[in-house]
């Protein structure tokens, strides 16, 4: 979804059924609720108002945690001018505490997570090594260079050319255009959730929009092998018939702007027995290593590594060990990996804007715990498989 860099969070995000996908989230997501830091001096408020005697209460508990002490009241004390003052400052102080409690939670849980970005990264670094490159192949998908084998046996694979610069182009421009169009209101439904959100963000995308439906269609016909023995069929072997059986179940830009942060290593699906989705990152530009490209865990999606991972705590151990790749991609050119792998999306020390192009399917009967919440938009979800795509 999300993503998280997506969570089935891409969307990423860990992506815990989280998000991020580095973006997010198909990604399981990790969002922490806020409510309760904050609720309590309000519900004290309302509970005194409503359920009070019918005179306005003479001490009042303020978002601050200090008692008001009113003077008398009288039946008619809610009525004067000077309770209404009370009330008015009252709801003044609350709002501020919400507000303060936001901001804290926020700074705590970003601290946190930085926390644990930097000890799983010295733990790699000092023993994994240096990141190796993410095994391209040919987006013919001839029997020598068999995308869908190097997918299941590694759990990513490169495929090269799955757009070509003409739609990458067109494709950018449209998403920096609609971005900027939707940016002043990030409440707006078409930004979904992505793990790690210092300057990294998804974007919904419509598939309405001839821009995006071209883009799609393009991608998913250059994929359509490979997703046909992955998602068509759980033994390798499926085949076009299979197609409608296949959901579109993410459609999305993952945007990565500079001085984005590094997201936490994480997998996208929490450890399922069977393939529940494969994310596709396509890149719309040139991605370079200050740009912070997707990083990948080969043969981390088994029960085995997840396992370890989390009685690591997720900083450590054999998971962690195994030598990871990262995607520096062309433009044009994709990443594809299988939704329980473990990724993260890295830091973006450059100038410029990291945008990919992602687009999730999966097995309509597959047990997918993000199918309900995946990063695409409403009026899409659970509509559209892989033919009608490529059709």
């Amino acid at each position: 979804m999300a993503s998280s860099e997506n969570a089935l969070s891409r969307r990423g995000c860990s992506k815990t059924d989280e998000d991020a996908r580095d973006r997010g989230f198909v990604g399981d997501k990790r969002e922490t609720s806020k409510t309760a830091s904050f609720s309590s001096p309000f519900l004290l408020f309302v509970h005194s108002m409503c359920f009070s005697q019918p005179a306005f209460a003479r001490e009042i508990l303020t978002a601050t945690g200090e008692v008001f002490q009113g003077g008398p009241t009288t039946p008619e004390g809610f009525d004067s001018g000077a309770n209404f003052v009370v009330v008015l400052v009252t709801l003044i102080l609350a709002g501020y505490g919400m507000v303060t409690s936001f901001e804290n939670q926020a700074e705590t849980t970003e601290a946190a997570t930085m926390d644990r970005v930097n000890k799983q990264k010295e733990y790699m670094e000092k023993y994994a090594g240096k990141s190796g490159s993410l095994r391209m192949v040919s987006s013919s998908g001839s029997e020598e260079d068999d995308g869908a084998k190097f997918l299941e046996a590694q759990g990513c694979v490169g495929v090269e050319k799955v757009l070509s610069e003409e739609t990458c182009g067109e494709l950018l421009a449209h998403v920096n255009a609609a971005i900027a169009n939707d940016s002043e209101d990030r409440a707006n439904p078409n930004f979904g959730n992505v793990y790690s959100r210092k300057n990294r963000f998804d974007y919904k995308l419509d598939l309405k929009h001839p821009t995006v439906r071209k883009a799609a269609k393009e991608a998913s016909s250059n994929l359509r092998q490979i997703l046909a023995k992955t998602c068509g069929n759980r033994n390798m072997g499926g085949s076009s018939s299979d197609e409608n059986q296949i959901e579109l179940l993410e459609l999305a830009a993952l945007v990565s702007d500079p001085q984005s942060s590094r997201q936490p290593v994480h997998p996208d699906t929490n450890y399922r027995q069977n393939l529940c989705a494969v994310t596709t990152f396509i890149a719309l530009q040139n991605i370079t290593e200050a740009m912070g490209p997707t990083l990948f865990i080969p043969e981390t999606n088994t029960l085995e590594a997840h396992k370890s991972f989390q009685e690591n705590l997720e900083l450590g151990g054999p998971s962690l060990l195994k030598q990871n790749v990262k995607a520096l991609l062309k433009t044009g050119d994709a990443s594809v990996f299988d939704s329980r792998l473990l990724h993260c999306g890295t830091e973006n020390v450059s100038e410029k804007r990291r945008v990919l192009f992602y687009i999730t399917y999966g097995p309509k009967n597959a047990e997918n715990p993000n199918r309900g919440f995946s990063t695409i938009r409403e009026e899409f979800r659970g509509r559209y498989t892989l033919e009608d795509v490529c059709n």
